[in-house]
């Protein structure tokens, strides 16, 4: 009862069909057309031609009652009864003609090009027409029509009949998808293909009850078997119909879920300054890369598009200035960074993948040489989707523009992938990939709101904490002239002042906006992946000279990490308990971070009695950071010295601390 069928929509651009494709649909055509050929020359000399006819007939009249599979390029039909017993009855010939017939008009009707049209009446009309003469060859008598056969007798080799039937007409199908496809023919077959034969052995039995009801009564006598056909039709047509609805259910289901992975995927991707489709060209690249290295497999494919998007999931537990400083990382930040791939592949591991997404995730920076982390694996004993996922990872990364560097050439990345290919990369994938990244498609597809709120995020990262308005007789009283001076400072580290210079006048102005208070300048130290203070002002400044704050860390480190100012806090949070810094002057702390762009240059920390550095001194601090930070950055500009990222003792020269100001991006 089951027909698989071809089909396309006529309106739809088909690929140009490969050179197998069109030498394999040349010979099924040309063995059909030669099978046709006989045929009809048997025909011409048959009796009573009305008889199989009118089987052809009902066959072509239930034909035309066909339900369509979308799942995969075919349809099924419940004229299988017809066309066997016309086979049985009447011999190959005509049951060969009678459906060439009806899948050749069929196809066309549908609007198939000619050779999909010549394919579709070939095909089956050869299954039939071989899968008859097996059944004359075993029987050793001619067709059923002319005579009767014991019922014993034939079951046997109408069970053969039928086998032959459904393998040739299917098997010719699965062959053509496979080549049009590029995918395993017989996985095609086994998925798509084996469940119909059911279908056809129910076919074969009900065939065999028309041939006994046409010897019994008479041929006209079939006509009445009709109906019952007809109702088998719409039950089927209702159960797929059932089923369809389930599949696309499931199909919904299954792009939702995609889409939610790809947008929560890139806002992690967005806590990382790079371009937010990075993940949706590493996921494009990579899905290509694996069905050209021969990945077939549904899980396995899914398992690097799913990986593809989440690997960088770990980076959530990475701090934002080692995730987007530039130059290489301390040993200290890199060994934070490695963290992620762990972090990632443990928080992937609490979501039930029905494909194996966490080793892949897992295995991403493993280096084929066992240089790797975090295992150290080496090999094939890394997944395949590992090692695919590492190099499109590098060659996106290497050609897109990042906030520190412009991006390379992809001549100048496929050199980089070649260099290392045998050291970090499989060598197999490195070749694959250079021979075919060019066609593989990697257009952005992100929507609009997409971006809109992905920008929101990053906006949200770099954008200062300004917190209320200062008052307006804040600004009237303090801020006219203090911030003006600010500006004069930045404009004048633009010639010769140095970081003394800088520092000095500095902290001049800030002693006048908080009388009494202590303060110390944090620069970052990249020796100690963390700030010291290279200057201190006010009644306590002995004791913070020298000082270190980790990035993160304690108040300081967290104003450095996050980039948000803390106004008025406990002081007690920036000295760990110290008592060496237990004063009623040092009660309160206002830490400020001091930003060029997106680069923290350093933080002031404002140390103070209750009530000295109130919410209005302390938002005047930070809207004059930025001027102190450019002016930082004008006078280290200005220095010939390297950084020296040693600890300042008191009597070091002001040259050596004007080469140690760097930034942490």
């Amino acid at each position: 009862m089951s027909q698989p069928r071809p089909h396309d929509s006529p309106h739809a651009a088909a690929p140009a069909p490969s050179r197998a494709l069109r030498v394999y649909v040349g010979l099924v055509i040309a063995a059909g057309g030669l099978a046709l050929i006989a045929s009809a020359g048997d025909l011409m000399k048959a009796s009573h031609p009305w008889q199989w006819m009118l089987f052809g007939a009902c066959g072509i009249l239930t034909g035309s009652f066909t339900i369509n599979l979308v799942a995969v390029s075919a349809s099924i039909s419940v004229a299988d009864t017809f066309f066997i017993a016309t086979a049985l009855l009447f011999g190959p010939s005509a049951a060969a003609v009678v459906l060439a017939a009806d899948t050749g008009v069929l196809s066309w009707r549908k609007g198939h090009r000619w050779d999909r049209v010549a394919f579709n009446a070939a095909s089956p009309a050869l299954s039939i027409w071989t899968a008859g003469h097996v059944f004359f060859a075993l029987t050793g008598a001619g067709p059923l029509g002319a005579g009767n056969l014991a019922a014993a007798t034939v079951i046997g080799p109408l069970a053969c009949l039928t086998a032959v039937y459904f393998v040739l007409n299917s098997g010719f199908t699965a062959v053509a998808i496979g080549l049009e496809a590029g995918r395993p023919i017989l996985k095609i077959w086994r998925e798509h293909f084996l469940w119909l034969s059911i279908g056809y052995f129910a076919a074969g039995s009900m065939a065999f009850c028309v041939v006994l009801l046409s010897q019994r009564f008479s041929i006209a006598a079939v006509i009445m078997v009709v109906p019952l056909i007809v109702v088998c039709h719409q039950t089927l047509r209702s159960s797929f119909g059932r089923l369809e609805d389930a599949r696309r259910h499931l199909g919904d289901l299954d792009r939702l879920y995609l889409s939610t992975v790809e947008t929560l995927a890139m806002a992690i991707d967005a806590k990382d300054d790079v371009t937010h489709n990075h993940v949706r060209r590493v996921q494009a690249y990579a899905v290509g890369l694996a069905r050209a290295l021969g990945v077939s497999d549904d899980q396995d494919v899914k398992a690097i598009e799913a990986a593809a998007l989440l690997h960088d999931t770990g980076k959530l537990a990475v701090p934002e200035h080692i995730l987007n400083k530039p130059g290489k990382l301390t040993e200290s930040e890199f060994e934070k960074m490695k963290l992620h791939v762990d972090i990632g592949a443990d928080i992937l591991s609490l979501v039930e993948f029905p494909y194996p997404v966490v080793p892949i995730v897992r295995c991403h920076h493993e280096n084929w040489d066992g240089s790797g982390y975090p295992r150290g694996l080496s090999g094939e004993d890394i997944p395949l989707g590992a090692r695919i996922l590492s190099v499109v990872d590098c060659y996106d990364a290497l050609t897109s523009d990042r906030p520190y560097r412009r991006r390379m050439t992809e001549q100048a990345a496929l050199d980089i992938l070649r260099e290392r290919s045998g050291r970090m990369y499989d060598p197999r994938v490195v070749d694959m990939f250079v021979a075919v990244y060019r066609t593989i498609d990697v257009e952005p597809t992100t929507t609009t709101e997409h971006r809109q709120v992905l920008k929101r995020i990053t906006d949200s990262q770099s954008e200062p904490h300004l917190g209320p308005e200062v008052s307006q007789a804040a600004q009237a009283v303090t801020a006219s002239s203090d911030v003006l001076a600010f500006v004069s400072l930045s404009r004048l580290a633009k010639g010769d002042a140095t970081v003394d210079d800088v520092l000095a006048l500095s902290s001049k102005l800030i002693r006048d906006i908080v009388p009494g208070a202590t303060g110390a300048w944090y620069l970052p130290d990249g020796a100690r992946d963390g700030l010291v203070v290279v200057d201190a002002f006010g009644p306590a400044a002995g004791s913070f000279l020298g000082a270190t704050a980790g990035i993160g860390e304690r108040l300081t480190g967290w104003v450095a990490a996050s980039r948000q100012a803390v106004i008025d806090s406990d002081a007690s949070l920036d000295f760990e308990g110290s008592s060496e810094h237990a004063s009623p002057d040092l009660q309160r702390c206002t830490s400020v971070p001091l930003m060029l762009g997106t680069s923290l240059v350093g933080v002031l920390s404002v140390y103070s009695a209750a009530g000295a550095c109130d919410q209005n001194r302390g938002r005047l601090l930070e809207m004059i950071a930025p001027h102190v930070a450019s002016a930082l950055h004008g006078a280290g500009a200005a220095s010939s010295r390297g950084l020296d990222p040693g600890a300042r003792s008191e009597g070091e020269s002001s040259s050596a601390r004007d080469g140690r100001l760097a930034s942490i991006h």
